[in-house]
């Protein structure tokens, strides 16, 4: 969109004819959106902060464009939605596709395959204006920020709410001027329009607000929060004449307090919380007082600063600086594996967006807005010379090609060693199962691949039904399996340390005929805190413990101990931190009184880092992986000290694993070439499908358990 404003005479125009306004270069809005993308970029990089920048480059962008479509309007020439949006996004996707390709590329080459499959799905998104929607769908949370850990693609949430308004905006504005034309032709078309976009306005931002309160990670991407942010430019735009009309010396002091305030937003307001619901109101109307504010290059206006040279070229490649530098930040520092920049670096960082971006707008974005492909003479017909609407349309489908090509042929590499893996036989693949003498020269791929974690997730059996099934409104998470009929003999409560064994008990409990029946809450370690929501985990450990001291079944299994991940901030390590569950004992004393038998199982090692990245990342150097089992867990087992000062005898039983994770002491990330967890803390499938046998026996041992009958 040109930077551009509507100025003129505000004298009533008869209706038929209503006034046309001019068109006045305004090089300082090229400087607001310069100064929008720098800050956006610099609280990306140094401050992990949101700074408002992305709401006033979205009310900009609907202010260009209202203004644009209604000087036609008003002059008689009424838009081509068909030809605005070829125009528009055969304009930006040329840049945008050069990006996510590269993105496409360098995420093969350097990301591990945890990350391929959401890359995958997002690249296309993003090129289709769907991104906000993937984000969503994905459950991402914007103020999580592990920015290294992030999608190099997500910051697209913003282009891709931006794109779905360029098809919307055009089609609200012919809207009003039908009604304008055939309804309320005693008005002027931009009162009309006032109308139209100040209901969007209102409805928008109530919605925004409420979803906000209720659902903040929906209402970050959603395009229905974001819509009043569209409809403030649009107002701005059309109300922009009368506005001019108020005193100087006050637009000029509006002006002077809407850069404080652009500038400041992001480091006073608690934007965290809050973003987007009212708060949002705080930049994008700091933005709109420098709009109204005079628009002269005088030394006592705003505009004289915001109008310099530097600024005003980097507002002209604003879009790629946006575009570039987010992936720039993500693959730095998961390149670096560091978690912040440092203030060089980070400058680094901005300098390097800024040269792609001036090259890429050079080279790339501005040849494709006046590309007219050429073709050879025809026998009969000569040289082709298609129009601007065609260049556009094969603009819009090389675009689309840039990106879908590599991506597929990315898919295919990725199915091809699925099915490699497939393939494979038990021996290759023995993991826990692995003797002693066993030859690692005869493994073939790892299992389970990287980009099938998402299915290492243990949940056997069926969501729990029937007369057994849990009516506490507080167990959210219930599966059963096994003869369904009859009381479970065993019953999994915890969290998800209890659930990644699930599916070594569903193996052996099913293969003597008996039940089970799991109750696990996700952050809730029985007898401990929620890491996630206290008061949730509080209810579920309850209603949980009720539930199944009632139920009474043969033998209750949980984890009794809590490992640690990092140095604790008042000294102990890491290992040092292992304990009992604070309210452990508090918790089974209800199970121990309706005559269960309780299995205290020892808690597992928790890694500092991602597992199956570290993997990747060392494929021959597996040690860098590897950690002494002396540091990640007690010297001393804490459940057998736990079961030494109390006295019950058979009732409480320990159930220890370690040896198996942790072989001759040292705890493995690969063990018979299978990965050993899925992240830093949970077991996979399948290495715990690989030690089903192993832990039957040891749980046979502990407990004397041989089948219902018995």
């Amino acid at each position: 969109m040109n930077t551009h404003l509507t100025t003129g005479s505000t004298t009533k125009q008869p209706t038929s004819q209503p006034a046309t306004p001019r068109s006045v270069f305004r090089t300082d809005l090229q400087g607001l959106r310069a100064l929008a993308v720098l800050l956006v970029m610099s609280y990306h990089i140094w401050f992990n902060k949101v700074s408002g920048g992305v709401d006033i480059f979205l009310m900009l962008s609907a202010f260009f464009l209202t203004g644009s479509l209604t000087r036609q309007i008003t002059s008689g020439r009424w838009p081509n939605p068909l030809r605005y949006w070829l125009r528009t996004f055969s304009r930006l996707i040329g840049l945008a596709a050069v990006v996510i390709a590269a993105v496409v590329a360098a995420s093969w080459i350097f990301l591990p395959g945890t990350r391929w499959e959401k890359i995958m799905g997002e690249a296309m998104a993003s090129l289709t204006y769907q991104q906000n929607w993937e984000l969503t769908s994905n459950q991402v949370d914007y103020y999580a920020f592990n920015t290294a850990a992030a999608s190099p693609l997500q910051h697209f949430w913003s282009l891709s709410v931006q794109g779905q308004i360029f098809i919307i905006w055009p089609l609200l504005l012919i809207a009003s001027a039908l009604l304008w034309r055939y309804v309320l032709r005693r008005y002027q078309f931009t009162t009309v329009a006032l109308g139209v976009f100040g209901a969007v306005f209102g409805l928008s931002l109530g919605y925004s607000i409420a979803l906000t309160a209720s659902n903040q990670q929906l209402a970050y991407f959603h395009t229905g929060t974001r819509m009043w942010e569209f409809a403030l430019g649009s107002i701005l735009a059309l109300a922009l004449p009368w506005l001019q009309t108020f005193n100087e010396r006050a637009r000029r002091i509006g002006g002077w307090v809407g850069l404080a305030v652009i500038i400041s937003c992001g480091a006073l307001l608690d934007v965290q919380a809050q973003f987007p619901g009212w708060l949002a109101l705080v930049p994008t109307l700091g933005a709109a007082l420098l709009i109204v504010a005079p628009g002269e290059h005088i030394r006592a206006n705003p505009a004289k600063l915001l109008g310099i040279k530097p600024l005003v070229k980097l507002g002209d490649i604003s879009y790629g600086m946006y575009l570039w530098h987010w992936p720039i930040l993500v693959f730095y520092l998961h390149l670096r594996q560091i978690s912040r920049v440092g203030v060089l670096d980070g400058a680094l960082l901005i300098l390097v967006s800024i040269l792609l971006a001036a090259a890429s707008t050079r080279w790339i974005e501005k040849p494709l807005r006046h590309w007219q492909p050429q073709f050879p003479a025809l026998p009969g017909l000569g040289q082709l010379r298609p129009n601007a609407a065609f260049a556009q349309g094969l603009t819009l489908v090389l675009g689309l090609l840039l990106v879908w090509a590599p991506v597929n042929v990315w898919k295919s590499s990725v199915e091809h060693t699925r099915v490699a893996a497939a393939a494979q036989t038990e021996e290759e693949n023995p993991g826990a199962m692995a003797s002693s003498d066993w030859d690692p020269q005869r493994a073939s791929i790892t299992l389970p691949l990287s980009t099938e974690l998402a299915n290492e997730w243990q949940n056997p059996g069926q969501p729990c039904t029937g007369d057994f099934a849990p009516n506490s409104p507080d167990i959210y998470f219930c599966q059963q399996g096994g003869d369904l009929e009859r009381t479970p003999d065993l019953v999994l409560l915890g969290d998800s340390h209890i659930q990644h064994w699930s599916q070594a008990v569903d193996a052996m409990i099913e293969s003597t005929g008996g039940s089970w029946m799991m109750l696990h809450e996700p952050g809730c370690r029985l007898g401990g805190e929620g890491q996630h929501d206290i008061q949730r985990c509080e209810f579920f450990q309850q209603a949980a413990v009720d539930y199944v001291a009632e139920l009474s079944p043969k033998m209750v299994l949980t984890v009794a101990s809590v490992t640690g991940q990092w140095q604790d901030e008042f000294g102990p390590s890491v290992s040092e931190q292992e304990a009992i569950a604070p309210n452990y004992q508090q918790m089974i004393a209800p199970l121990l009184e309706s005559g269960s038998q309780v299995i205290a199982m020892r808690d597992t090692p928790r890694y500092p880092y991602n597992i199956p990245e570290c993997v990747e990342r060392y494929p021959d150097n597996l040690e860098n992986c590897s950690s002494p089992v002396t540091e990640l867990m007690a010297l001393k087992n804490p459940v057998k000290s736990f079961l030494a000062e109390n006295d019950y005898g058979k009732q409480v039983v320990s159930l220890d694993m370690t040896q198996v994770l942790c072989p001759d002491g040292l705890c493995q990330p690969v063990i018979g070439n299978v990965v050993t967890y899925l992240d830093d803390s949970h077991l996979s499938k399948t290495f715990v499908a690989s030690a089903q046998e192993i832990f039957a026996q040891r749980f046979s041992k502990a407990t004397g358990w041989s089948g219902p009958t018995n």
